[in-house]
């Protein structure tokens, strides 16, 4: 049971990381096509990354499992302290600084995102002003 949720984890984990591996070479294709057009719009990845994705959902997930895993780590040695070695507690101990370091990154992202949110004003919105169905009056034909 153990060998299968390791590699459970495992497989999480690299699934997790590969979709980070492609979030940023998306951003980077992205950025090299913006400045072979040219353009004067330079929000181009900046926009995406003021959006909570996917990726967001899965690092607290991860964050979540690695926990519950250390966890019951925890557990099982100090119901049985004889039978590890005292490297043990260091290893508990570093994943333990790995995984909240981690979910201060997760934090501080999240923090640096509202800040840019805030530092625009407000986000700005699809101009629906032209849409029937959003317009504040009639349209005048001429």
């Amino acid at each position: 049971m153990k060998l299968t949720l390791a590699i459970l984890g495992g497989v999480i984990g690299l699934v997790i990381t590969a979709s980070a591996v492609m979030l940023v070479w998306y951003l980077l294709q992205q950025r090299s096509r913006k400045e072979q057009e040219a353009s004067a719009d330079r929000q181009g990845g900046a926009s995406m990354l003021l959006q909570w994705t996917y990726f967001d959902y899965a690092l607290i997930g991860i964050f979540m499992i690695g926990s519950l895993f250390l966890l019951t780590d925890v557990v099982a040695v100090i119901r049985d302290a004889d039978s590890y070695p005292l490297y043990h507690y260091g290893y508990l101990l570093s994943g333990f600084v790995f995984t909240l370091l981690g979910m201060l990154f997760m934090v501080l992202r999240l923090a640096v995102v509202l800040s840019l949110v805030r530092s625009r004003g407000a986000v700005p919105a699809h101009d629906h002003h032209d849409h029937p169905g959003h317009a504040d009056q009639a349209e005048e034909r001429v």
